[in-house]
């Protein structure tokens, strides 16, 4: 396990020790170039980038810190990102409903984060422990600006794709409370720059960032905001996640890590800043106050079109001294996002390991843009569970509704290699009996086959073998393998006989 990595810096300086971290000392605008060098670096599982001279700001960019399945592992201070994922989920839901020890309950009263959620929290006690410890003299606190003194544009956002609208935040992590509940939210939501002190906030109907925004707005209050560039790279991470309240990222990271966060109270709130943190930019969402986001190069590998957000307006900013800036590409898989999304997935997977369920595997296809094509393995224990599985994910809540296209496929079946899941699909499959295709429902405003309002049916596909109750009627055929003792055989001798490593 890797310890004692608290904030970005301190993984790029392990990065360093690994060989994965490369430095370019050349100037390199922000406006594209930047993004086609990470790009680049991205789908070649390639190392993660410094630029330390970017024109038209002092500061260097990070880039392409999530680009390998090792690096997003690292982050969450493992070796094996989903073993250790599994570990951690079977402590946290373990002991759900157990009673709380005193140091548990007193830590919920006296928390300014989570005392308004303390009755809620108290079904969770094996992710309490992990809870963020409130320290003192943040560096995220070095360098303020107020007032005039603040001014994004001398930040180093990126432009990524030539059609954007404009230049991004594309890697901040941007923490609300619900205004009612007191629940926290830490997601990232790209930001477009608008002012000196406002960009856009894209927050999308099913994320928990637009709930809180609508709940404040229905009030007719503003939202208080605190966006981080630059963070602990396991709770940035975290952001991509979905995660279901009242647990939250800080949490959730504490626990993958088995260390809790350190944390300060923001300036203009009470919400939590990493300690460690880059740069912080605290403000308000005031209700009913629109602009024109967008275009932007989405994740899937099209454009998707300007569409009216809220705006966030900037009141204090606090940085360490000399901070850097992170950045992340997206666009056509794969890209940074689609590695992050590799590691939802496997969380995801890690909880139903947790819960006991059914499902064997699940995988969100790289090829669906790692949130359209899900495919799911299952031990079939009874005529038309397949469907049955379809009509489950349907129901689920939150980013569940953006999966188009869901195939339930048998335990034998790996889910990982589509040529596996296709050919489960080409034997298994009548099209009379095993499609299903729901209603018209929302689902995600970007992806670009649906209406202009993200609404679109979806299809589930039942590839697992069909039972006699399930109208098969014809003596199954046997499958074509080799026999085992002739395999082993043929294996031990594989090398001897010139023909490589087995």
């Amino acid at each position: 396990m890797l310890k004692n990595i608290k904030d970005l810096r301190g993984f790029i300086e392990f990065l360093e020790t690994k060989g994965q971290i490369i430095r370019i000392s050349r100037e390199v605008d922000p406006v594209l170039e930047i993004n086609a060098i990470v790009d680049k670096l991205a789908r070649e599982e390639g190392p993660a980038v410094i630029f330390e001279n970017v024109k038209g700001s002092d500061m260097p960019v990070l880039g392409n810190l999530y680009g390998s399945h090792q690096r997003v592992a690292w982050s969450f201070a493992t070796e094996n990102f989903f073993s250790n994922a599994c570990d951690k989920m079977k402590i946290g839901f373990s002991n759900m409903g157990n009673a709380l020890d005193s140091a548990l309950e007193a830590m919920l009263e006296e928390s300014f984060m989570y005392a308004p959620l303390k009755d809620r929290l108290k079904k969770y006690p094996g992710f309490l422990p992990y809870h963020p410890v409130e320290v003192k003299d943040a560096p995220c606190k070095e360098v303020i600006y107020e007032g005039d003194e603040i001014d994004i544009g001398k930040f180093p956002l990126t432009k990524l794709w030539p059609e954007d609208g404009d230049r991004f935040v594309t890697m901040p992590l941007i923490i609300t409370r619900d205004p009612k509940s007191g629940e926290l939210n830490a997601g990232t939501y790209r930001m477009m720059y608008l002012d000196k002190n406002k960009t856009c906030m894209h927050w999308l109907p099913q994320k928990h960032g637009n709930n809180h925004w609508q709940t404040a707005e229905k009030m007719g209050e503003e939202l208080p905001v605190v966006v981080v560039v630059g963070c602990d790279p396991g709770l940035a991470a975290s952001g991509c996640f979905s995660l279901h309240p009242p647990l939250d990222e800080f949490l959730f990271t504490g626990l993958l890590k088995g260390e809790r966060l350190e944390v300060v109270k923001a300036e203009l709130s009470d919400l939590p800043v990493p300690a460690g943190a880059e740069i912080v930019m605290e403000g308000v969402i005031k209700p009913n106050v629109r602009a024109d986001e967008g275009p932007f190069g989405e994740f899937h590998g099209y454009y998707s079109p300007p569409k009216q957000t809220p705006v966030f307006e900037i009141q204090k900013i606090t940085t360490r001294k000399d901070p850097i800036w992170h950045m992340a590409t997206t666009g056509k898989p794969v890209t940074e996002i689609h590695y992050m999304s590799k590691a939802a997935e496997r969380i995801s997977m890690a909880i139903q390991n947790a819960m006991d369920t059914n499902i064997v595997d699940m995988s969100f296809a790289t090829e669906g843009a790692s949130l359209y094509l899900m495919t799911i393995s299952i031990k079939k224990e009874r005529a038309y569970q397949g469907q049955e599985m379809i009509k489950r994910i349907w129901k689920a809540h939150g980013q569940s509704k953006f999966i188009s296209n869901v195939i339930i496929v048998d335990e034998d079946i790996d889910v990982h290699n589509l040529s596996e899941v296709i050919w489960a699909f080409s034997m298994h499959t009548r099209a009379d009996q095993d499609l299903l295709i729901s209603d018209m429902v929302e689902q995600d405003l970007e992806h670009p086959a649906l209406s202009p309002r993200g609404e679109g049916a979806r299809l589930g596909i039942d590839a697992t073998r069909k039972w006699k109750e399930e109208n098969y009627t014809r003596e199954r055929p046997g499958q074509v393998v080799m026999d085992e003792d002739i395999m082993k055989r043929v294996l031990e001798n594989w090398e001897s006989d010139g023909l490589g490593k087995p």
